[in-house]
């Protein structure tokens, strides 16, 4: 008996579904025929563009806290028997090299793996049909009829609303919405938050370590250390990524940068009165830059408004206690966040009270999955949000044929 597998969406998730969905069927001698299809020309165009082009697919740390959405949907998933996705990778050739906890593939390509991906779908003889624009997914006698064509089972693997340049345009929302799925409200995540602040044009293409506190009125959301990248209108670098979807749909928002992390407000203090009077010639500029790089010693005098060129033998101690006070707490008033086009992921998504969370099959029609970003779970910078793709995507594929197994010997 032939069965049949629709899997809507060739990114991560949909892949691995097809792939885990063929080697289930294998081991059980199921006889499953499996199309993904693909809206663009050609499947996970995505996956080129994470990590700087190097795939960053995984994290040596998977613990829980770095995920947010669903709780009951994150554990399920995380601990489900499809969470080794070095394992699932070698399976198919990729040697993993590790930075940071980071998990990219060994050649640092991320063309290795959407190849490894796409190749291993075509030896397991999976269909692809790309540059196709469904309209509507129904279910009529007994199966699913995607494109006029009828199948037992259907994964929806169409990714979030992020970056619809690489395919995910929130389509998927609609054909879970048609089976009476509820979609919590959706905001961009991973991505920049903009500034409306004129003077921040002088500090294009500034990169500088810190702490980054993200606060909503005196209530802080969340705060994170790294690399802090400055464009005229924005900030950016991992930490700013990932504190970005607690600013989506707050008001009020203000971000404090502490560029001098390392050091204490009194070692600061110590270090400028000192410099007052063992370097008195020299000026304020001058002092700040063998602490922080110049344009932003320039950006710092402003806002402590003290004039260029000012001998720091000429600050006083309030000079002295506003450029710390700035170093020590960057106040930054923040307009909003990036949109989709820019963000990585998307925050929200199908809600996890419609699914089995254990077999991501869906609670309102039988035989229907969802896996990946289209669900209520989005991750940390570090490979987290493909970790949970792949994984979900295999637990779905999985899903389906262990369903379509036991339907049959069921009949």
């Amino acid at each position: 008996m032939s069965l049949s597998l629709a899997i809507i969406g060739g990114g991560a998730s949909g892949l691995a579904a097809a792939i885990e969905a063929k080697r289930e069927s294998k081991k059980v001698g199921l006889q499953l025929s499996i199309t993904v299809f693909e809206h663009l020309n050609k499947p996970a165009k995505k996956l080129l563009a994470t990590g700087n082009g190097r795939c960053n697919f995984c994290n040596t740390d998977l613990s829980e806290s770095h995920y947010f959405g669903d709780n009951a949907l994150i554990k399920d998933v995380l601990s489900s028997e499809y969470n080794n996705s070095v394992k699932f990778f070698k399976s198919m050739g990729i040697l993993p090299c590790f930075e940071n906890g980071r998990i990219y593939p060994r050649s640092e390509q991320a063309t290795s793996i959407r190849d490894a991906l796409i190749k291993t779908c075509e030896i397991l003889n999976v269909k692809f049909t790309t540059e196709c624009n469904i309209n509507k997914i129904t279910f009529k006698n007994n199966k699913f009829v995607v494109c006029e064509n009828e199948f037992d089972v259907v994964i929806i693997a169409t990714g979030g609303n992020s970056q619809k340049s690489q395919g995910s345009d929130g389509s998927g929302y609609k054909y879970l919405k048609d089976f009476g799925h509820k979609i919590t409200d959706i905001y961009p995540a991973l991505t920049a938050l903009t500034v409306n602040d004129k003077s921040f044009k002088d500090l294009k293409g500034l990169r500088v370590k810190g702490n980054c506190a993200l606060y909503s009125g005196r209530k802080l959301l969340k705060e994170e250390y790294g690399e802090i990248q400055f464009t005229e209108n924005a900030i950016s670098g991992i930490p700013v990524l990932n504190i970005s979807h607690f600013a989506s749909d707050k008001k009020n928002l203000f971000v404090f940068l502490d560029i001098c992390n390392e050091f204490t407000t009194d070692y600061l203090t110590k270090h400028f009165s000192e410099c007052r009077y063992k370097s008195p010639a020299l000026r304020t500029e001058e002092i700040l830059s063998g602490i922080i790089p110049q344009k932003l010693s320039y950006f710092v005098m402003k806002r402590a408004e003290i004039k260029e060129n000012t001998p720091i033998s000429k600050l006083t101690d309030k000079n002295i206690d506003s450029i710390v006070s700035i170093l020590k707490q960057l106040e930054i008033k923040i307009d909003g966040v990036r949109d989709f086009s820019y963000s990585q992921v998307t925050k929200g998504g199908a809600s996890s009270n419609d699914f089995h969370t254990k077999t991501l099959m869906s609670e309102k029609q039988d035989g229907l999955f969802a896996c990946g970003e289209i669900l209520n779970v989005n991750g940390d910078c570090g490979g987290y949000n493909l970790h949970f793709a792949w994984t979900s995507g295999r637990l779905a594929g999985a899903s389906a044929v262990k369903y379509l197994y036991k339907k049959v010997n069921l009949q």
